[in-house]
């Protein structure tokens, strides 16, 4: 059987997603930026690359929380899962007990409506959301393959959502966020942060108030949204993050030393 593609959102010219029908350089379901429910968000890979970028949590049928992944990473795994690679392009993800649960595949072939042939990734999996509920049953692109009703879900992506379902103003912020970082923006931070211990990498920022925490920065990549304050924080920077404020440091000591007409600098 070929892969079902019946509606188009933004579609690339080198590599697209077909979930259950849509075709897209990107998309997103479930609830995006949650630490423990569902969510999974492919992204445009950029520069031209076959290969998918996928960020996301994956859940059993109880609704626990097996894995999450960043950028086809398994940065939390709390089912004990496995990252395995064949000889394909794609990857399984095993349970504990060595049974695959997400299949990740990508070909290259013209899809119906497309004028070129491009690499097309598809998934295979039965995902859940954290009441147990079936969110995405995948079947690579076949006919059979839907969303939950209940699911929120976004396709395709170019500064702008081209279409979303059940997301309100603010998810859909946190989404874009989530697109303009490739998948590396993957968490959700809302509310009171208060004396705690955090890393600022990978978290989107709204109506936060963070207060007497310790703060670490490595990669610079984060996003604060709206609301966002800073209180009695100690902000510690690390790897590339320091490089950057080592060199800011370097720029603003040389610029105060030195006449603006000299040096051309103005950081404020």
């Amino acid at each position: 059987m070929s892969i079902v593609a019946r509606r188009q959102f933004i579609p690339s010219r080198y590599h697209n997603y077909v979930m259950a029908g849509n075709v897209c350089n990107a998309f997103a379901l479930g609830e995006v930026g949650s630490s423990d429910d569902f969510f999974l968000v492919g992204v445009d890979p950029g520069e031209e690359s076959p290969y998918p970028l996928l960020t996301g949590n994956i859940l059993d049928s109880e609704g626990n929380l097996l894995c999450c992944l960043v950028r086809n990473i398994v940065v939390a795994n709390p089912g004990m899962c496995s990252r395995i690679f064949g000889n394909y392009l794609g990857y399984d993800i095993h349970d504990r007990n060595n049974h695959v649960i997400f299949r990740v595949r990508t070909v290259f072939e013209r899809l119906p409506g497309l004028a070129e042939e491009t690499f097309v990734t598809t998934i295979t999996a039965n995902v859940y959301d954290r009441e147990g509920r079936f969110a995405f049953h995948a079947t690579a692109g076949k006919e059979d393959e839907y969303i939950g009703a209940h699911v929120k879900c976004a396709f395709g992506f170019s500064g702008a959502i081209d279409f979303a379902h059940g997301m309100n103003e603010q998810e859909l912020q946190v989404l874009r966020a989530v697109f303009q970082s490739r998948g590396a923006v993957h968490q959700l931070i809302t509310g009171s942060l208060d004396g705690q211990e955090i890393m600022l990498d990978g978290k989107a920022l709204i109506n936060a108030h963070v207060t007497n925490c310790i703060v670490h920065v490595k990669t610079g990549e984060f996003a604060a949204l709206r609301n966002v304050n800073f209180d009695n924080c100690r902000i510690l920077f690390h790897d590339t993050a320091d490089n950057i404020r080592t060199l800011v440091l370097a720029l603003q000591e040389q610029s105060s030393s030195e006449p603006r007409s000299q040096n051309g600098l103005n950081i404020e």
